[in-house]
């Protein structure tokens, strides 16, 4: 009888499932946990969304497969696992980029967009955009994360900028999402367009120039406490 890829029945130990080769060498340095999931993160750039099992991820590992089911006994608990470390790297790179002196709203912007179209980032984000469509712990995923990174930036911003109107502060981290995961999307994967994304760049920043002027002033405040009075 068949089984299945991602099924846990037959699982063995760490200790019963021997790496072949040279693999016993090569633990030493990484937990079985971190090895798995380098080797997920490859399998999903080399095979997509649609090629992705737990046995090609334990085949990348170089372990039985039976001791991949004993860390993550379906194949849902092992995406979980590499969004959340993905996820955690990323915003690692935001929190190091907020907590360095005299970065401003303007770096910020020119950083999330230059830093966006990295290819092999897109690559591997589009294919966990592609599971969130099916799967609703990864899209919960996706979604707890972009959250997360949204209010860190606003929760810095609003700091920064104690007289602007914190609606407004949160309005503009929002367009700043967009921007840059637009920008992931059109540049990721082709860089020559008919616009170079230099010149992408180039018009966000004079948009944001403009937008955190307003918020220095307590103009954008004041705009839309005008509003809300109409």
């Amino acid at each position: 009888m068949a089984t299945n890829d991602d099924s846990i029945m037959g699982a063995e130990r760490p200790e019963e499932a021997q790496p072949r080769g040279d693999a016993a060498a090569d633990m030493e340095p990484k937990s079985v946990t971190e090895r798995v999931l380098d080797s997920a993160e490859k399998v999903l750039l080399h095979y997509g969304y649609a090629g992705f099992s737990t046995r090609r991820v334990a085949q990348e590992a170089n372990i039985a497969l039976g001791n991949l089911t004993y860390h993550f006994p379906t194949k849902a608990e092992l995406v979980r696992a590499l969004i959340d470390r993905l996820m955690s790297k990323y915003l690692q790179y935001f929190e190091d980029f907020l907590r360095t002196p005299g970065q401003g709203l303007e770096a910020l912007v020119r950083w999330l967009l230059e830093d966006a179209p990295d290819e092999e980032s897109m690559r591997l984000f589009r294919e966990i955009w592609a599971m969130a469509l099916h799967d609703d712990i990864v899209r919960q995923s996706i979604d707890d994360f972009y959250d997360r990174i949204v209010e860190r930036v606003t929760d810095t911003l609003i700091a920064a900028h104690p007289a602007a109107d914190p609606r407004a502060i949160s309005d503009l981290v929002h367009f700043v999402a967009v921007i840059s995961e637009g920008s992931s999307v059109i540049y990721g994967t082709r860089s020559a367009r008919a616009t170079s994304h230099r010149r992408m760049i180039d018009l966000a920043m004079r948009m944001v120039s403009v937008i955190a002027g307003d918020l220095e002033s307590g103009r954008q405040g004041k705009l839309i406490a005008a509003k809300s009075a109409d």
